[in-house]
């Protein structure tokens, strides 16, 4: 039989309420292994990982809360928080537009709303075309093109609300970064945990950062851990 993953959200709240946290979140990892776009699940694994002290996995869950539903309120309030509390933290390069465009959609409707909008307006292009064919030969071309021209405009809108970011987080106490894949190459510089940037490329265990100010250097990946999971 499956696991009803109801029930097991229930006893992971039931073990949050009760303080129980590190049990707790192991239930809620079980729910994610198959709603990793919940964002609900997100924010309150975040949650768990900040009452357990773990401010870099916080702060992760957090911002993925975000990104599949930006206009969660309680996910931004306990993302400033983490935020307040991580002062040497280094923040990611700024978000590309696509990415901001992308953003503001998902506030509106997920990826999967506005591939369903389109295909609305497709099928409503091949009723058209049907009638026009059948009953009225006189209807206007321009409402089947107007109708396929939207249709075109929501699957673009869909593909650009599907997340691409390649932020990753800091979520150890410290990440050494190197100017090579290994550890013993040039040391450049420390991070503190919760620290961001952009994961430009990987490298076995390695994986190659762009820091906000600027600065490429090559870091654990056992001390980082992606916005987007990796895809199973």
């Amino acid at each position: 039989m499956g696991t009803d993953l109801t029930s097991v959200t229930d006893s992971a709240r039931a073990l949050y309420d009760l303080g129980r946290y590190g049990e707790a979140l192991e239930k809620y990892r079980m729910v994610y292994a198959s709603q990793a776009e919940n964002d609900v699940l997100c924010y309150n694994m975040g949650n768990c990982y900040a009452r357990m002290g773990e401010l870099g996995e916080a702060k992760v869950f957090f911002e993925r809360a975000l990104i599949y539903a930006p206009n969660n309120i309680d996910a931004q309030h306990n993302l400033d928080w983490i935020n307040l509390r991580l002062t040497d933290a280094l923040v990611a390069p700024k978000e590309e537009l696509v990415e901001w465009i992308g953003q503001w959609e998902r506030s509106i409707m997920s990826p999967e709303g506005w591939t369903f909008l389109a295909w609305v307006f497709l099928t409503a292009t091949m009723a058209l075309l049907v009638l026009r064919r059948t009953k009225n030969r006189s209807l206007n071309w321009r409402w089947p093109f107007t109708t396929t021209a939207l249709a075109l405009l929501l699957l673009g809108m869909s593909y650009l609300s599907i997340p691409k970011i390649k932020t990753g987080v800091v979520v150890e106490r410290n990440s050494y970064g190197y100017s090579e894949p290994s550890s013993n190459s040039k040391r450049l510089i420390l991070l503190s945990e919760g620290s961001a940037g952009t994961i430009l490329g990987t490298n076995n265990s390695w994986v190659y950062v762009e820091l906000g100010d600027g600065r490429l250097a090559w870091f654990d990946v056992d001390e980082w851990e992606s916005l987007l999971p990796a895809p199973d």
